[in-house]
């Protein structure tokens, strides 16, 4: 972390730009040495790194987060299961008597006592993990809406709605956790936005009830990623990438408009090395240039 900055005022793309500006300035980098810039995806910040005129790319945990939203709230069957989760974990948060409880229903059942995890809208994935503490807790759950009373109650068909729904996050679950390591990299976009696509395009009996979401979820991530083949940053470093190098296209098109890229890009590189004359160190001893 090399600076943070308190921002004041209105968040609007010029005042963005100029402060980030600022910092730079601070540390005396010049634009021309800014690699890339990454940022989420409202239209204040990509409009800010268009008036910087420097490279950016969208934060892909953000997006992936953006698309799970959208799977949530395209069927009306699973946002309803997930509001009434919700109002059950909300109940426990609140209440330190039903939390007690619980725990000592969790302890009679000899399940570890765990708290159920409450969702955040700007946390990603966290309502894949408060639908997992539900469902891990099910009967734990069952037992206590026997004796005492809750804000809401889960129906059969609701458990089976959630747990049905915790599978189908599942994948984007584990590509978020991939690509916010401390060793992910652009490289690992374009393979791992493939097999999602994959994923959700299989259909299997387990699909009934949850049809809309899974279809939904594909739409979006082939809305929101529909570039990613497009741009050089990801194209560039999966081919440079040994793990990858050409596959995970998805047509002979992208491959062969990737391979051109770095050729191109290499072209340019041998322009630059023979103009700086870099390039005669590379003559034998006694040969002209």
């Amino acid at each position: 972390m090399l600076n943070a900055k308190n921002f004041r005022g209105s968040h609007t793309s010029d005042a963005i730009a100029a402060t980030l500006k600022e910092m730079l300035d601070k540390w005396q980098i010049p634009l021309d040495k800014v690699h890339v810039i990454l940022r989420d995806n409202a239209s204040n910040m990509r409009k800010a790194m268009d008036n910087m005129k420097v490279r950016s790319l969208g934060c892909v945990a953000h997006t992936l987060h953006l698309v799970v939203i959208e799977g949530l709230l395209s069927q009306r069957a699973v946002s309803d299961a997930v509001a009434s989760g919700r109002q059950i974990v909300g109940h426990f948060k609140h209440s330190p008597l039903a939390y007690s409880r619980l725990q000592d229903i969790q302890l009679e059942m000899n399940l570890q006592a765990k708290r159920l995890q409450q969702d955040v809208k700007t946390r990603w994935n966290s309502t894949y993990f408060m639908i997992a503490s539900l469902v891990e807790q099910k009967r734990a759950l069952s037992a206590y809406t026997a004796d005492h009373d809750l804000p809401s109650t889960l129906t059969a068909n609701q458990w089976a709605l959630l747990e049905k729904t915790m599978n189908c996050l599942e994948p984007f679950e584990e590509l978020t956790r991939k690509v916010s390591s401390a060793t992910s990299s652009t490289a690992d976009v374009i393979p791992s936005v493939t097999v999602l696509k994959r994923v959700l395009s299989m259909e299997t009996e387990a699909d009934s009830g949850i049809k809309t979401m899974k279809r939904t979820l594909l739409e979006a991530v082939d809305k929101r990623f529909s570039t990613v083949e497009d741009e050089p940053l990801y194209v560039l470093s999966k081919l440079l990438d040994p793990r990858y190098k050409d596959r995970f296209f998805t047509s002979a098109d992208s491959a062969k408009r990737g391979k051109d890229a770095l050729a191109k890009e290499l072209e340019e590189d041998v322009r630059t090395t023979t103009a700086d004359g870099a390039s005669t160190a590379l003559e034998p001893p006694g040969k002209p240039p």
